[in-house]
């Protein structure tokens, strides 16, 4: 899974470092990240010169996002872009995470009723400047800023009444946790995300299909033969193969991750368990032995298209768990998505291992 794809974004109005808004925001940002997620803020991920509309369109393809609502946040055109452009994507109520601010009015209809006011005003207002320019040609930006307006007045009511009836959570209730809710909600998001979009999951989903052969105008290819007409592959595949004009795929396991990527993800392990302050060097060095074992462990599984065997994943997470429970976070926040690929639920067994570790 790409880093682009493992990420968390952010939807927020930004604000003064003073401000609660921001604060909230800045302490959400530093729970997750201490454990292994990847979080992507506009405010320092953006850039200078950064294209403003083209990454609140990324935002909008994200596959979690937290999108922190305020009453600035409901009146902002940048943050209301952002939330249909989410909204214009396939599951939307699986890919958001809100978190609603006191001073968002979206339980009250007529609170929701001022905000699409809001909007209409706002359009009016952009429509009379325009209609006095007399000449409408090359206003292309001052028109798609219209369209805008529309839009966020139409999807408005739909998109707060389903935040509206999720139950979210008071703000004062995630900090006290440090956001736990919201870790555990994504990492189980994530999780289901691998398992979804796997080529293993998705060659279960199509076993009814007839496996073709050559009667049927299909071509398998053994070594060194020539093949025309259309191959169709099924099941799982491992090994070396080799597809069309002399184009060679390699080492690519049938639950789409490669041992290369495997390896990445435990090297950004390795180093999160290195950075960790409060925990001495043999403890490191413990932590390290457990998660190498893990680590071969995973590798032979791809290799082999095998499962990893849970009673193990599970005698390694007590482990850590014992020595460190919040480095077993770091490890189902970086590795979990693999061994969900490998049919293991990782965030149950590390949910055990922690009350069992207590024992």
């Amino acid at each position: 899974m790409s880093e682009y794809e493992q990420a968390v974004f952010i939807s927020y109005a930004w604000g003064e470092e003073t401000n609660e808004r921001e604060a909230i925001v800045n302490q959400l940002d530093h729970s997750l990240q201490k454990r292994g997620l990847k979080i992507i803020r506009d405010k320092r991920d953006l850039g200078y010169k950064g294209m403003i509309r083209q990454f609140m369109e990324r935002i909008g393809e994200g596959d979690c996002i937290i999108v922190v609502l305020s009453d600035k946040y409901l009146r902002s055109k940048n943050c209301m872009y952002e939330l249909v452009e989410i909204a214009k994507n396939k599951d939307f109520t699986s890919r958001v995470f809100p978190i609603v601010l006191p001073d968002a009015k979206i339980y009250d209809a007529k609170d929701r009723i001022e905000y699409k006011k809001y909007w209409k005003q706002k359009k009016e207002d952009l429509n009379r400047e325009i209609l006095s320019l007399g000449d409408l040609s090359n206003i292309t930006g001052i028109a798609e800023e219209l369209d805008d307006y529309d839009r966020f007045g139409d999807e408005f009511d739909k998109l707060t009444a389903i935040f509206k009836n999720m139950n979210t959570l008071s703000p004062d209730i995630l900090r006290e946790s440090d956001f736990q809710q919201v870790y555990d909600a994504l990492i189980s998001r994530m999780a289901s995300t691998w398992d979804s979009t796997s080529p293993q999951s998705k060659s279960n989903t199509k076993k009814e299909k007839k496996t073709m052969d050559n009667n049927d105008g299909k071509v398998s290819a053994n070594n060194n033969s020539t093949s025309v007409g259309s191959i169709s592959i099924g099941g799982k595949m491992s090994g070396n193969l080799v597809i069309g004009n002399n184009n060679k795929v390699t080492n690519t396991v049938n639950n789409g991750i490669s041992a290369a990527e495997i390896e990445q993800l435990f090297d950004q392990l390795y180093s999160e368990i290195d950075k960790r302050a409060g925990i001495s060097s043999a403890v490191k060095e413990d932590l390290k032995a457990d998660v190498q074992e893990i680590q071969t462990a995973v590798t032979q599984a791809v290799e082999k298209n095998e499962k990893v065997e849970e009673s193990f994943v599970s005698r390694k997470f007590r482990s850590i768990a014992r020595m460190a429970p919040d480095i077993l976070d770091v490890v189902i926040a970086t590795i979990g998505n693999p061994l969900a690929g490998l049919g293991v639920a990782a965030k149950k067994i590390a949910d055990k291992a922690k009350e069992e570790s207590k024992g």
